[in-house]
């Protein structure tokens, strides 16, 4: 059936955020050590995403790039 692309493209889309999260982290910090648990942000956001609506809901998906039910919206969410 569809079920399983559809958990390998999230799993795929929360692998893409978390290593952009490290990147992020990784060059604000220059010569710093860095310690960050990718999936456990990851985790966390996902659960907010669960847990909102709204514009708080949208603007928690553009950030990470997806929302936990698929590929989401990566721009200003529509007026209207």
């Amino acid at each position: 059936g569809a079920g399983p692309p559809v958990r390998g493209k999230v799993a795929q889309l929360v692998a893409d955020f978390g290593l952009r999260l490290f990147r992020e982290a990784v060059g604000q910090g220059g010569d710093t050590n860095v310690i960050l648990d990718p999936q456990g942000a990851t985790a966390i956001l996902v659960a907010l995403q669960l847990a909102t609506a709204g514009d708080t809901r949208h603007q928690l998906q553009v950030a990470m790039g997806f929302d936990v039910q698929g590929e989401g919206p990566r721009g200003p969410r529509p007026h209207g």
